[in-house]
């Protein structure tokens, strides 16, 4: 379970990574907070381990990993997503919007 969801990216959030956030917040009780770079770095020397890093830059995702944060990467959030769609969808599941 996360308490906290920390998103810090380069790239504009679209519709399909907000939903995804929105549902992680709701499922976790979590508190989401966006960081520019400098501050998710200093951020991540420090944190507890009930974060949730999401980040589009590859070396801040590796610093998280390598202090034991659980990380996501938006791009295979979005990825997942349309792969559970597409099985909806072939499962018959009417109203199924992307």
């Amino acid at each position: 379970m996360y308490s906290r969801i920390v998103l810090c990216l380069r790239e504009n959030e679209d519709d399909v990574l907000e939903k995804q956030i929105a549902m992680l917040k709701e499922r976790h009780h979590a508190v989401v907070e966006h960081m520019s770079s400098p501050e998710a770095s200093n951020y991540i020397s420090g944190c507890e381990d009930e974060v949730l890093f999401i980040s589009d830059d590859e070396d801040l995702l590796e610093k998280a990993k390598s202090k034991g944060i659980a990380t996501n990467d938006p791009q295979k959030m979005r990825e997942s997503y349309a792969k559970a769609m597409e099985m909806l969808k072939a499962m018959g599941m009417n109203g199924v919007k992307k």
